[in-house]
């Protein structure tokens, strides 16, 4: 048992030197060198634990967003209404768009070119980060409501990616209240309605 702790350990020590490596210098410019070195390993114990770099990248992707899908779970279980589902999600996503936005990028210019196993494994993450905003308003949205949750879920965390990325991209300091206030401004009043009978 405390061989497998020491190999998760060593496994955490290097998916934590990949993010800093990946953030910092972007997926394509990352070197498994650099990594190793971070790490403190050798960079043959890095193939020990990944076969590759896009291996690893998506290991780290799917790590950080399995830590977000627990957290973000928890956090919904305890929401009462659309307006507080709303702060909750752009609280926690807007965090994790802010704290990820170099993965982010590295995602979406290197994933096409990865093998279609990783890219899967990667589309499997972004169903993953929906599960939990599609379960809360399952249970939130009125009785006859026109649109299904999974599309719903779409557009709520849509929305707030979008109002982050765009004070991001203007280089305005993201003040995620501010983000919840406005995305419900616009979606609540759709979000409440019963379907016209």
């Amino acid at each position: 048992m405390k061989n497998e702790d020491a190999l998760q350990d060593k496994r955490r020590e290097i998916l934590d030197a990949a993010e800093l490596i990946f953030t910092t210098r972007g997926f394509a410019a990352a070197r498994m060198d650099d990594i190793a070195e971070t790490a403190g390993v050798a960079k043959g114990t890095l193939y020990l634990y990944f076969a590759s770099k896009q291996e690893l990248f998506v290991s780290l992707l799917e790590e950080r967003t399995e830590e977000y899908v627990h957290t973000l779970s928890a956090w919904l279980k305890g929401v009462s209404s659309l307006q507080e589902c709303i702060q909750t999600l752009a609280r926690l996503r807007g965090q994790l768009f802010i704290k990820n936005q170099r993965l982010a990028e590295s995602m979406s210019h290197s994933v096409p070119d990865f093998p279609k196993d990783l890219q899967h494994r990667v589309w499997n993450l972004r169903k993953s980060l929906e599960q939990p905003t599609i379960d809360a308003l399952a249970l939130l949205l009125p009785t006859h409501f026109p649109v299904a949750a999974p599309q719903a879920a779409a557009m709520v965390n849509g929305a707030i990616d979008y109002v982050v990325a765009s004070y991001i991209l203007y280089g305005e300091s993201v003040e995620l209240d501010d983000v919840a206030e406005d995305i419900q401004y616009v979606l609540l009043p759709g979000l409440s309605q019963e379907a016209a009978s």
